[in-house]
C-alpha cells in the first residue's frame, strides 16, 4: 500500500536562505520540525551533500545552517507545490520574527575608575558582583532510588512541560519548548516504546555523543550543552544525580561552561556572579542568565579557588584581588545599579517626567514583529522607527505578505513611524539591480529607490496604506537631501494611494535627517514635512566622512561637532522632532539631548526601562 501511494508523490523543491543573525538554531527548528509532523509526505533539507529529515530536529541541526547560508528544502507528495509554499512561508516567518540579541556594549566611564589592575572580558549579562571565585565542581552520585530509561523520558518531558508552562510569559520559556522537542526525536530514533532500558540507555548515550560530535566546531556548537542536558535530565531519573556542595557565603562561580538546568539550581544557591570561560551570547545558557538577572563574563582566567573578585559586567571587567578602596567603588556602583534596574523595571509602563518638569516620550526602533512585541513589554509608548527591511530579503515579498505583516505591527501601537525601504550603502538585495558604485554610501540609497526602482516602493506603500485601513501612521522617506525629493516621494505616495482606491487622510509624512544639507535648507522643509527623526548613526558618518562599518576608522559619537548639528536642528526645526539613532540611548548623551531641548527619543527596546529611569534621575 505504501509503494503504491509513493508511485502517486511528485518531487519539488526551492533554495531558502537563513536570514536570522542566530542562524537556523534549535528553536525554530523545532517548531519547523511540528509544522512538518502532519505532512504525510516526505521533506528533506539539503546543504551541499548532507541531507536532514525535515521531522528530526537532530538531523537539521547537524546542518549547522548559520546566517546568510542557503539549503534545498525538497517535497515529496502528492501535492508538492502546495507543502513547498506552506513550508517556505513558516520558514521566512521563523526568520523574521527570530529576535537577535543584541551584543552588550560597555558603557564607557573613566578609565581610572579602579586602581588595581584589570582585566578585559566580554559581557555576557549586565550588572556588578563583589565575591570570591569559586570553582564549579560537581560530584556524581548514584542513587539506590531509580526508574527504567522509558520511565525516566516520560519524566524528564513532564518536568519540561511544567517549567514550559510555568514561564510561557518570559523569554527562556521557549528553551524548554525545544529541549522537549529535541528529547521526543532523539528517543523516537531508538524506538523508546520497546522497553530494553539497558539497551535503550546505552543507544541513547551513544546517540548524544554522535550528535555532540557533529556540532564540534560549528556555528551551533554551544547547542552540545542542551544534549548534555537532556541526558543529565534523564539520567538523574535513572538515579545519577550531580551535586554541587555550594559554599554558604556569597561566591562567584568559575566554570568553563553550564547547561541550562545548572542554572536553575544555582539561582537557589547564593550565587552573586559567573565567570565562564567558553560560550556564547546566544547560548541557552547566556539566555537563562539573563534572564534571572545573574552579572556575567566571558573570560579565559586562571586563577586559584577562592580568589577575591569584582566582576564588573557594565564595564565589561574583572579585578582579582581587588584594594580595599576598589571593593568600596564597586559596592557603590553595585547598589546603584541594583536600585536603577529595579526602579526601572517596576516603572517601565509610567511615562517619564525629567526633573525640568517636561515629560519625555521614548519610542523603540524595531525590525520586526518580535522586537515590536519586545518594545510592548518594555514599556515602549510607541514605535519610533520600525526598519521595513525585514520583510525584504532573498525574494520580494508581495503586497499581500507585506500588508499582513504590517498590520500586525499596527494593532501592537497607535504611534508607529515607518521607515520606507533603505537598501544601499551596506545594505542590498539580490532583487533590486544597482549598477556598481565607486562609493555606495553615496549612490543609489534610500529615497532614490522611488525613481531607480518605483515598482518596489509603489508596492510597499500600497501594503503600509492597506494595513492602515484609514487609521494613523507616519511615513518617513530615508536619506532625503533636498525639499525636491521630499515633495517627489511625497507625491509618489499620494499618487498610490488614489490609484487603489485609499484613504491616507490619517497618513503623516517626514523624514530621516542623515544627510547634512538638510541643515541648510531647514526653512523650506518646515514648510513641506509633518515631522523630523534624526538618524545620528548616518548623520555622523556623512559629517565626519567616515563610514560607519569602516574596520578602522570611527567618529567620536560625542562629538561636540555633532551637538552643534543637533542643537541647530532643533532649533530650526517649527515641526515635531525626534532622535531615532543609537546616542539617545547613551547615558552621557541624553542629558545633552534634554538641555538642547529634545522630548521624543527612540532607542531599541532593551534600553527602555534604564533609559527611562536615567531621565527621572536627572
Amino acid at each position: 500500500m505504501e509503494l503504491i501511494k509513493r508511485l502517486f508523490y511528485k518531487i519539488d523543491r526551492v533554495t531558502l536562505e537563513v536570514t536570522s543573525g542566530n542562524g537556523f538554531h534549535l528553536r525554530p527548528i523545532a517548531r519547523f520540525v511540528n509544522e512538518t509532523k502532519a505532512l504525510s509526505g516526505t521533506v528533506t533539507l539539503i546543504k551541499e551533500e548532507q541531507r536532514a529529515d525535515a521531522k528530526s530536529i537532530n538531523e537539521i541541526l547537524s546542518l549547522s545552517l548559520e546566517y546568510g547560508d542557503r539549503f534545498v528544502l525538497e517535497v515529496s507528495d502528492r501535492n508538492p507545490e502546495q507543502t513547498l509554499r506552506r513550508l517556505s512561508d513558516f520558514f521566512t516567518a521563523l526568520m523574521n520574527n527570530d529576535f537577535t540579541q543584541e551584543q552588550i556594549i560597555p558603557k564607557q566611564t573613566q578609565e581610572d575608575i579602579y586602581l588595581s589592575p584589570t582585566i578585559g572580558a566580554e559581557v555576557i549579562s549586565q550588572g556588578i558582583a563583589i565575591a570570591p571565585l569559586v570553582r564549579y565542581a560537581p560530584n556524581i552520585v548514584q542513587n539506590t532510588a531509580k526508574t527504567d530509561f522509558v520511565s525516566a523520558v516520560r519524566a524528564s518531558i513532564g518536568e519540561l512541560t511544567t517549567l514550559y508552562q510555568s514561564h510561557q510569559n518570559d523569554t527562556d520559556a521557549a528553551i524548554y519548548l525545544a529541549q522537549i522537542a529535541l528529547l521526543e526525536d532523539l528517543t523516537r530514533t531508538i524506538g523508546v516504546e520497546t522497553i530494553k532500558p539497558k539497551e535503550d540507555a546505552a543507544i541513547f548515550s551513544n546517540l548524544i555523543e554522535q550528535s555532540i560530535q557533529n556540532l564540534q566546531g560549528g556555528a551551533f556548537e554551544a547547542r552540545q550543552l542542551d544534549y548534555l542536558d537532556i541526558q543529565k535530565r534523564v539520567f538523574g531519573h535513572m538515579g545519577e544525580t550531580t551535586v554541587f556542595e555550594a559554599p554558604a557565603t556569597p561566591f562567584i562561580l568559575l566554570s568553563d561552561d553550564l547547561l541550562p538546568s545548572e542554572i536553575q539550581a544555582l539561582v537557589q544557591q547564593n550565587i552573586k556572579g559567573v565567570v565562564l570561560k567558553k560560550g556564547s551570547m546566544a547560548s541557552h545558557t547566556a539566555i537563562l542568565l539573563r534572564s534571572f538577572g545573574i552579572p556575567a563574563l566571558l573570560a579565559d582566567i586562571q586563577v586559584e579557588n577562592g580568589t577575591n573578585c569584582i566582576l564588573d559586567a557594565n564595564q565589561a571587567l574583572l579585578i582579582l584581588d581587588p584594594l580595599p578602596i576598589d571593593i568600596t567603588t564597586a559596592e557603590k556602583r553595585e547598589g546603584e545599579y541594583k536600585k536603577l534596574t529595579q526602579q526601572a523595571h517596576q516603572k517601565r509602563f509610567e511615562k517619564t517626567t525629567a526633573r525640568s518638569g517636561n515629560t519625555i516620550k521614548i519610542l523603540a526602533n524595531v525590525c520586526d514583529l518580535q522586537s515590536t512585541i519586545h518594545a510592548k513589554e518594555q514599556g515602549a509608548e510607541g514605535i519610533g522607527l520600525l526598519r521595513s527591511e525585514f520583510m525584504f530579503r532573498e525574494t520580494e515579498p508581495t503586497a499581500e505578505e507585506q500588508t499582513n505583516a504590517y498590520r500586525n505591527i499596527f494593532e501592537l501601537f497607535d504611534d508607529v513611524t515607518v521607515r520606507t525601504l533603505d537598501v544601499g550603502g551596506d545594505k542590498s538585495l539580490p532583487y533590486i539591480q544597482i549598477h556598481n558604485e565607486a562609493n555606495p554610501f553615496l549612490g543609489i540609497r534610500g529615497v532614490r529607490l522611488f525613481r531607480s526602482h518605483p515598482h518596489i516602493m509603489e508596492t510597499q506603500l500600497r501594503a503600509i496604506f492597506q494595513a492602515t485601513n484609514g487609521g494613523a501612521v507616519k511615513i518617513m522617506f530615508p536619506m532625503v537631501s533636498s525639499p525636491q525629493e521630499f515633495v517627489y516621494a511625497k507625491n509618489f505616495a499620494q499618487a498610490v494611494a488614489t490609484r487603489y482606491g485609499l484613504d491616507i487622510r490619517k497618513v503623516s509624512f517626514g523624514i530621516m535627517i542623515e544627510v547634512p544639507a538638510v541643515i541648510f535648507e531647514m526653512e523650506a522643509f518646515n514648510q513641506i514635512v509633518d515631522f523630523y527623526s534624526i538618524g545620528t548613526n548616518d548623520l555622523t558618518q556623512y559629517l565626519f566622512a567616515i563610514e560607519r562599518t569602516h574596520p578602522t576608522l570611527q567618529a567620536d559619537p560625542l562629538s561636540p561637532a555633532l551637538f552643534a548639528a543637533l542643537r541647530l536642528l532643533y532649533q530650526k526645526s517649527t515641526k515635531p522632532i525626534s532622535i531615532c539613532g543609537e546616542i539617545a540611548a547613551e547615558k552621557e548623551a541624553v542629558g545633552k539631548l534634554l538641555e538642547i531641548g529634545f522630548s521624543i527619543l527612540s532607542v531599541a527596546p532593551s534600553h527602555i526601562p534604564t533609559i527611562k529611569e536615567i531621565i527621572r534621575n536627572g
